[in-house]
């Protein structure tokens, strides 16, 4: 199934297109949303718009077309035709393919459970109630539990276990005094687990009732404490006072945002031990929650703690939090880990935990019964962490992949390879892939097209995305059991596995290039008979669309450097073309990455400029801590320089764009070099001095977290390395700037003051270099009107072909746009 959406149509027209894999035939429905199937695959339910704009839910048969109007709430059976609604005290469940129902009358609450639908549903009787289970639709199935005089507040079942709970009430006037029952489906078995005395006496909330595996023991929360209501306090609004506090969680200006919210006392969590009928604290008061162990009788659990960070959200991006091993015996706590940022994860069984160390740089294994801890790196020779990582907060792991079917093997991911961890006995853990990643430079990864992690089955093949570093060529392999590596789809493309079949022998996919659009192709499980069953950009053949290469260089550093080259159809080095250096980030691994045209919010549209005859370069740039700029002008100027040298683009027609993290790069190039010939400077951060301690207008938060922890890469505070913060601002140094400059900052940016901006304008001004800026205003970080993309895409293209095509500069930037022209003369009109 894939999408049509025509947003430009004064009527949105939802399309929705159904392939059928076996004929190949296409089924279109138009003005429907929402679309789900059920049966099997055979029928689907969708919402069809009505002229009016209001919609009607329908079934559809696929192989015939036949509907049948359902309500909009109507449960959807998976495997048969069926859905299920409730109408007052009835139950109704509907074969849409016979046309057939089944009624159940009396019906206070239900449960539809299992592939082809049994019930478990609450009959009303008399002043009582009935609870039963296991009829299939034609019959209202065993009794589970009946009480005559009592009536039933809730029940909940857990259709994996089988097994549920409800509360009945004591007192019928009441619903406060409540006896807790629990039941399992297996041997109809109901057992009453606490009576309304004990569940005062614990001040349990009811709510928060969760049992563990078999059933003898469950967490809880204990009931919040009333308070006596205060009179109503009378508002002093005579003046008004904000009040900054230094050991306030967050400063006013967040709070006033809405990132602050007085919270409730989150109460601690107790286990409950039904045969003893003792109880024991497993989580303390505002922590983030207790985590316990899978597997039949969880012994332990783990619990984060965030509070000793909270006060510090303004200078660090990542929560961090001290990790605790949990004895669910005795509610014992030992600390594990202090200072983590990333996932925590139970092993299946529960018998092994693992988390990453941020000052280890590894995956740490746990055996929480004798609290030893593994280091992988131990048994791994190489790095676990994300080593190209350049930002000051801790770096990433590679990854966890997920566990062996029988729980015993952790598979995590280093740079290429896939690594099998014995938890048991560390030494004999192995590569499953041998080193050939590393060996080929090719980064090898289980398919999990989910990303929900992997029960992986070590005894079989298993499918692996292959992603080639040097030349970013995607693919799909097979990966045996002992470690043979078998390519089944690769080449000069991406490639991602969108949804397989539950039986494997089916795959969706999706396979792009800058030429080829974003189409999805069908194949069987080895990646054979691969064919295209969308043609979703048939227009692109009218359209001058250029090509996309892979450009190598030595930096300034002495590294090596890479970036994408696109060119322009009809390309001849002999010639001259207009060169526009763009970049953010880095962008060489999106070489095969197409992309979709369109209007400019910020920055350029690559594959516009390129069908208008411009070479556009896309380098790649890493940030050395504490010097940004410097590692910009490094990778960014060298990879210019050597574009120049080879004669691929003409030095004196070259131009530069960057937009928020890049602008303050450009920002800081154009101080450093006359290179370019024009440069666009987008919502750019210019002084770094003043910007340290600056509020973000969207969030309320300061600004320090982006310089000590994360994008600008900073790495320390303002008075730790203040010669840092002034040489990398450019605002300080524009006396030496001197080319034209365009820059874009709108007034309602919430993410970098618009005052920066207005700075960099004023400063280039009173130094009388040539400089415009354009405030949308009412805009902010990114352009979000369409007319505005539309007039900045016209401003943007005007600007660089003045200065790289030698066009006539239009009247706008020649004669400016005073107060009483705006709205009224555009001047887009060029000067003869």
């Amino acid at each position: 199934m894939f999408y049509d959406n025509d947003s430009l149509n004064s009527l949105i027209c939802n399309t929705y297109y159904f392939y059928e894999l076996k004929s190949g035939r296409i089924r279109i429905l138009r003005d429907i949303d929402s679309p789900e199937f059920f049966a099997g695959g055979d029928w689907i339910a969708f919402f069809r718009i009505r002229e009016d704009g209001t919609s009607v839910r329908v079934t559809h048969r696929l192989k015939d077309g036949h509907e049948i109007h359902i309500p909009a709430d109507a449960e959807l059976n998976y495997v048969v035709p069926q859905v299920a609604y409730k109408e007052d005290d009835r139950l109704i469940i509907l074969n849409v393919a016979e046309r057939d129902s089944t009624i159940l009358t009396g019906v206070i609450q239900y449960c539809l459970y299992g592939e082809k639908w049994k019930v478990i549903c609450v009959h009303q009787e008399d002043q009582g109630f009935v609870l039963r289970y296991g009829g299939d639709g034609n019959s209202v199935g065993k009794v589970l539990y009946v009480d005559k005089t009592r009536s039933l507040d809730n029940f909940y079942f857990y259709e994996g276990k089988l097994e549920g709970n409800f509360f009945v009430c004591a007192d019928t006037n009441t619903k406060e005094k409540q006896d807790y029952y629990t039941f399992s489906l297996t041997d109809g078995n109901v057992e009453k687990v606490l009576g309304s005395e004990q569940m005062a006496q614990l001040s349990l909330d009811k709510y928060s009732i969760q049992f563990l595996e078999g059933n003898k023991r469950f967490m809880y929360r204990k009931e919040g404490v009333q308070r006596a209501r205060s009179k109503k306090q009378v508002k002093d609004e005579s003046f008004q006072l904000e009040l900054w506090s230094w050991h306030d969680p967050v400063v006013p200006s967040e709070q006033a945002k809405g990132g602050f919210y007085k919270k409730r006392s989150q109460p601690a969590v107790y286990l409950y031990n039904c045969e003893n009928g003792k109880d024991y604290k497993v989580c303390a008061e505002n922590h983030s929650g207790v985590y316990v162990a899978e597997g039949r009788e969880p012994v332990f659990a783990y619990e984060k703690d965030e509070k000793p960070y909270l006060g510090q959200k303004d200078w660090r991006h990542d929560q961090r939090f001290d990790l605790y091993l949990v004895d669910l015996r005795n509610g014992n706590h030992h600390l594990l880990a202090k200072e983590l940022t990333r996932s925590v994860h139970w092993s299946p069984q529960g018998d092994h935990l693992l988390y990453f160390d941020n000052a280890k740089l590894s995956w740490i294994a746990v055996n929480p019964l004798t609290r030893q801890q593994n280091i992988l790196t131990d048994v791994i020779p190489f790095a676990l962490h994300d080593e190209l990582y350049d930002r000051p907060n801790p770096a990433p792991p590679y990854g966890l992949a997920g566990w062996s079917r029988d729980g015993k093997n952790a598979i995590v991911y280093d740079r290429f390879d896939i690594w099998v961890i014995n938890l048991d006995e560390m030494q004999k853990s192995y590569c499953w892939t041998k080193g050939k990643g590393r060996k080929n430079n090719t980064i090898l990864r289980l398919l999990d097209p989910c990303r929900n992690g992997l029960s992986v089955d070590l005894s079989r093949d298993n499918k692996v995305e292959m992603f080639d570093w040097k030349n970013k060529n995607q693919g799909l392999g097979n990966l045996s059991a002992n470690g043979k590596l078998t390519p089944l789809i690769q080449g000069n493309f991406a490639f991602s596995v969108v949804q397989e079949a539950k039986n494997a022998n089916t795959m969706l996919c999706m396979k792009q290039s800058y030429t080829d659009d974003r189409d999805l192709w069908v194949c069987d499980g080895q990646g054979r008979r691969l064919r295209k069953v969308t043609d979703v950009n048939p227009q692109q053949c009218n359209y001058k669309w250029g090509s996309a290469q892979l450009v190598e260089w030595t930096n300034y550093k002495g590294k090596n450097n890479q970036g994408i080259l696109y060119l322009p159809d009809g390309y001849d080095k002999n010639k001259s073309y207009p060169t526009i250096v763009t970049f953010y980030e880095t962008h060489s691994s999106e070489l095969h990455i197409h992309p979709v045209p369109g209007l400019s919010q910020a920055m350029i549209d690559i594959p516009t400029y390129v069908s208008r005859g411009y070479v556009v370069f896309q380098p790649d740039v890493y940030i050395e801590i504490g010097k940004p700029g410097e590692s910009a002008y490094d990778a960014v100027v060298s990879g210019t320089r050597a574009l120049a040298d080879r004669g691929i683009v003409d030095s004196c027609r070259i131009g530069l764009q960057g937009h928020s993290w890049s602008g303050f790069l450009v920002a800081y190039l154009v101080s450093r070099t006359d290179l370019f010939k024009c440069v666009n400077i987008g919502a750019a951060t210019v002084n770094l001095t003043s910007v340290y301690t600056a509020l973000r207008e969207g969030s309320g938060q300061p600004n320090m977290f982006m310089f000590e922890d994360w994008q600008c890469r900073m790495g320390a505070t303002l008075w730790e390395d203040l010669d840092s913060y002034i040489a990398n601002s450019p605002l300080l140094f524009a006396d030496k700037i001197h080319t034209p400059t365009l820059i874009f900052h709108c007034d309602q940016d919430e993410a970098v003051s618009f005052y920066d901006g207005r700075n960099l304008f004023l400063a280039l001004r009173r130094l009388q270099r040539p400089v415009w800026m354009l405030n949308y205003m009412g805009q902010g970080h990114f352009l979000t009107s369409r007319p505005a993309e539309v007039d900045w895409t016209i401003r943007l293209q005007q600007f660089f072909d003045h200065y790289l095509k030698d066009i006539p500069m239009p009247r706008w930037m020649k004669e400016g746009i005073n107060i009483n022209e705006r709205g009224v003369d555009q001047k887009y009109d060029l000067v003869e």
